[in-house]
C-alpha cells in the first residue's frame, strides 16, 4: 500500500497535539499511593487504586470494588502488605475509608498521606492527571486526561437511561451527585485512583465510566466529598451493591492462581508474593510513534460494544445484508475486539482479538497485523488539516475524489463508487463529528490466487477543530465465496468443509467493525 501521504491529496499526516505545559510532578504524590486487593472468591479479587489519607494506617478507595466476605489488602509502596478493614462509607460519592486492621507491623518509612485538597473548580479543558496502578500492574502510572463539559454536572445529566436506572435501583451513586467529567478514560484498576491539577493538588478520586461502544464515559468524584466521608456514620456496605461493579469500566478483577494455599496470617505470605507476581505482565505497553501513545485497556465481545453503542446501524446493517442477502450466518459469538485508547488525544480503537496494533513506520501509520501480503489491511492516520467546517456532502466530494485518485491507480481500476446507504455522519456534543464511507471499486480485482474479488474501501474519519483521525481499511470479498453462500448458504457456527471460507468472511466483518468502532475516547 503505498504512503499515506498521496493518499489524502499530499496532506502531511501529523499529531495534531500541542504539548502543553505542565508542572504536575508525580514524584510528589507516589508515596501517597497504595494498591488494593479486595477478594471476591478464592479465584478472583477486585484491584483498585487508594491513597493514604491523613495517617498511613487510613486509605481512601471506591466502594463499588469492596466485597461483602472477602479480605482486603492493601501493597504499600510494591512491597509491604498489610490488611484492612472498612472504618466509614459515604455510598452516595461511592467512597469508602479503610483503616489498618490492629496488631500489624506499622507501614513502611516514607509513606506520606494526603492531607488536602483544592476548593478550587477545575476550568473546562485544563489537563488533570491521575496516578494508579492500570489493571493492578505491579508498578503505578501517570494518565493525563482534561476537564470536559457537561452542564449540569450531575450524574444524572452523564449516563443514558438504561445505566440510570440500574443506579436508582442500586441507590448509589447518587444520581444527583456532583461529579467531574472527563475527556478520555480511566484505565482499569483506576477506581479510586487520587485525581491531580496541574499543581500537583488532589482535586477528585477516580470512580469509573460506563461503556460506550469502543469507548467510555468517565467520570470522577469531586475531592470536597472526602469531608462528608470523614464524617459519615456509616460503617456498612448498601444492600445491592454487589450488581455494581459491572456498570465500573474502570474496576479490574484478577484471577488469582489456584495453587495458592498460604497462610493468610503471614507477613510475607506465598499468597501475598504471587499476588504481586500474577500482575508483572507487559500487556499494558503502549504502542507510540509520533506522539501518540495507545493503550491496550480492554478487550470486549462485538455484542457487548453494540449494546452500548451510539452508532451501531451500519455495523448491524451489514450483519443483516450477510443473513438476509448473502445468506450467510457469522459466528459473531466469538468476535472480540481488543481496545486501545491514545492517552494524548482522546482516541479509541478496536483490534479484532488475535491481532495487535503496530507503527509501520513504512507507511508512517498504526496498523493491525494481517496477513503477510492480503489486501486486507487496516491503517490509521492523524492528521493535520480541519475539516469539522466541512459538511458531509463537501467531505464525500473530498474523500470520493482522494480514493478514487489513489486507490485507484493502485489496483488498476477506473475508479470507486460511493455507497450512500453506508455513508453517513454524526455529530456530537462539543462540535465532534464522526463520518463513516464505503466505497466499492467500479471493476472486480483478480488476486493472486485467481479469484475475483470486489474492492472495498471503508473510512472513518473522527472530525474537531482541533484533529482530525482517519481509520481506512481496504476489505477484498471473493466473488466465488459469495456465489457458493447465494447457491448453497454458508452457517459458519457449523461450518463443516466451508471453515475457510467462514474464515474468511468473519475476517471481513471484523475488519469492517473495528474500523467502524474507532472513536472518540469521551
Amino acid at each position: 500500500m503505498t504512503k499515506f501521504r498521496s493518499l489524502l491529496m499530499g496532506i502531511t499526516f501529523l499529531l495534531v497535539y500541542q504539548a502543553s505545559a505542565q508542572t504536575f510532578d508525580p514524584g510528589r504524590v507516589k508515596n501517597s499511593l497504595v494498591k488494593v486487593l479486595v477478594t471476591v472468591d478464592n479465584r478472583s479479587s477486585n484491584a483498585l487504586t487508594g491513597f493514604v489519607w491523613k495517617s498511613p494506617e487510613q486509605i481512601v478507595t471506591s466502594l463499588h470494588g469492596m466485597s461483602r466476605t472477602g479480605d482486603i489488602r492493601i501493597l504499600y509502596q510494591g512491597q509491604a502488605w498489610r490488611k484492612a478493614r472498612i472504618k466509614k462509607v459515604l455510598q452516595k460519592a461511592d467512597l469508602v475509608l479503610l483503616e489498618l486492621l490492629p496488631g500489624q507491623a506499622a507501614p513502611p518509612a516514607g509513606v506520606t498521606p494526603l492531607a488536602s485538597y483544592s476548593p478550587e473548580k477545575v476550568p473546562f479543558g485544563s489537563s488533570i492527571y491521575a496516578m494508579g496502578f492500570n489493571g493492578g500492574a505491579a508498578g503505578s502510572s501517570s494518565r493525563q486526561l482534561k476537564k470536559g463539559f457537561v452542564d449540569p454536572e450531575t450524574l444524572a445529566n452523564l449516563i443514558p437511561k438504561k445505566d440510570k436506572d440500574a443506579l436508582a435501583r442500586i441507590g448509589f451513586p447518587a444520581l444527583d451527585l456532583n461529579i467531574l467529567y472527563l475527556e478520555g478514560s480511566l484505565l482499569p484498576g483506576f477506581s479510586g485512583a487520587p485525581v491531580f491539577d496541574g499543581r500537583s493538588r488532589l482535586v477528585g478520586i477516580g470512580d469509573g465510566g460506563l461503556e460506550k461502544g469502543a469507548s467510555n464515559v468517565s467520570w470522577i468524584i469531586p475531592a470536597h466529598y472526602l469531608t462528608e466521608l470523614e464524617n459519615s456514620t456509616s460503617t456498612s456496605l448498601p444492600a445491592g451493591f454487589e450488581n455494581l461493579v459491572q456498570l465500573f469500566s474502570a474496576a479490574a478483577t484478577i484471577e488469582l492462581p489456584q495453587e495458592t494455599t498460604a497462610s493468610a496470617d503471614a507477613e510475607r505470605s506465598d499468597t501475598e508474593k504471587m499476588l504481586e507476581n500474577s500482575f508483572v505482565s507487559d500487556e499494558g505497553e503502549s504502542i507510540e510513534a509520533l506522539g501518540f501513545a495507545f493503550y491496550p485497556i480492554k478487550t470486549r465481545s462485538l455484542s457487548e460494544m453494540m449494546d452500548t453503542s451510539d452508532d451501531p446501524e451500519n455495523i448491524e446493517m451489514l450483519s443483516d445484508e450477510f443473513a438476509l442477502d448473502l445468506n450467510i450466518q457469522l459466528d459473531y459469538d466469538n468476535m472480540y475486539f481488543d481496545i486501545y485508547e491514545d492517552i494524548n488525544n482522546g482516541v479509541v480503537l478496536a483490534v479484532p482479538e488475535g491481532q495487535y496494533l503496530y507503527y509501520n513506520p513504512a507507511e508512517e501509520a498504526f496498523q493491525v497485523s494481517g496477513a503477510e501480503g492480503s489486501d486486507m489491511q487496516v491503517y490509521f492516520y492523524g492528521v493535520q488539516d480541519d475539516f469539522s467546517s466541512v459538511n458531509f456532502e463537501e467531505l464525500l466530494l473530498v474523500m470520493g475524489e482522494t480514493i478514487n485518485q489513489n486507490f485507484a491507480f493502485r489496483y488498476g481500476m477506473s475508479g470507486f463508487t460511493v455507497d450512500e446507504e453506508y455513508s453517513v455522519w454524526n455529530e456530537f456534543e462539543g462540535g465532534r463529528k464522526i463520518a463513516w464511507i464505503l466505497s466499492l471499486g467500479n471493476e472486480y480485482l483478480m488476486g493472486q490466487d485467481g479469484l475475483q474479488y470486489g474492492l472495498y474501501v471503508y473510512t472513518t474519519l473522527l472530525l474537531t477543530e482541533e484533529k482530525t483521525f482517519i481509520a481506512i481499511a481496504t476489505i477484498p470479498v471473493p466473488v466465488e465465496m459469495l456465489a457458493l453462500a447465494l447457491t448453497t448458504g454458508l452457517d459458519c457456527n457449523n461450518p463443516g468443509i466451508y471453515a475457510e471460507y467462514c474464515t474468511y468472511f468473519n475476517k471481513v466483518f471484523q475488519t469492517f467493525a473495528a474500523t467502524h468502532l474507532t472513536n472518540f475516547a469521551y
